[in-house]
């Protein structure tokens, strides 16, 4: 009972045990830092009406750095590194779904950075649709499957290679480029 009423202030304070039991945590995204990775304020039980806060600074300090689980956007530029070709298009439809709006983190792991590797979800047309945020990333071509080590899907790989073959398919985003270069191969280039 008292874990409903908690609220976890970052990555760091969500106990092992919680990420094992895929125990759904939820609040509002407050940044997406690019196409798969987002950083939610944590509102339990107690505070689920509760609306959502101002961004300030010190945002690692109260917010819960998320990673969407089974996806692999194009990087945007960081540590000196160009982008990724469609790394801010995936940046801003991730940005367009959850930014600002109440989500259900579905906690899978947690990754070597200590974020957690999660299946992101949310509610629209008055609560009846639940999107699965990976899934819009995949069929919009904005991020292909991530096949790297550790690598969770939730259940549900099959569906999500079938998505990402419906868009490859289409050449829609990421499959359209003339030389498309996966993200993992990017990172390994730019080590």
């Amino acid at each position: 009972l008292y874990l409903m009423f908690r609220r976890y202030p970052t990555g760091a304070d969500v106990p092992e045990s919680v990420v094992k039991s895929n125990k759904k945590l939820r609040g509002y995204v407050l940044d997406v830092s690019d196409g798969d990775t987002l950083r939610v304020y944590h509102t339990p039980l107690i505070r689920w009406f509760e609306a959502a806060p101002e961004k300030k600074r010190g945002l690692s300090k109260y917010t819960i750095s998320v990673r969407l689980s089974a996806v692999d956007a194009p990087e945007v530029a960081h540590f000196g590194n160009p982008a990724q070709p469609l790394s801010e298009e995936a940046k801003q439809l991730l940005s367009d779904q959850v930014l600002g709006r109440r989500v259900t983190v579905k906690p899978l792991s947690k990754d070597q950075y200590g974020r957690i590797v999660a299946t992101i979800t949310y509610r629209r047309f008055l609560g009846l649709v639940k999107t699965n945020v990976s899934h819009v990333m995949l069929r919009q071509g904005m991020a292909s499957l991530y096949t790297g080590g550790g690598a969770k899907y939730d259940g549900e790989k099959e569906l999500l290679e079938k998505i990402e073959a419906d868009a490859k398919r289409a050449k829609r985003g990421i499959w359209g480029l003339k030389k498309y270069e996966s993200p993992a191969d990017y990172k390994r280039k730019h080590k």
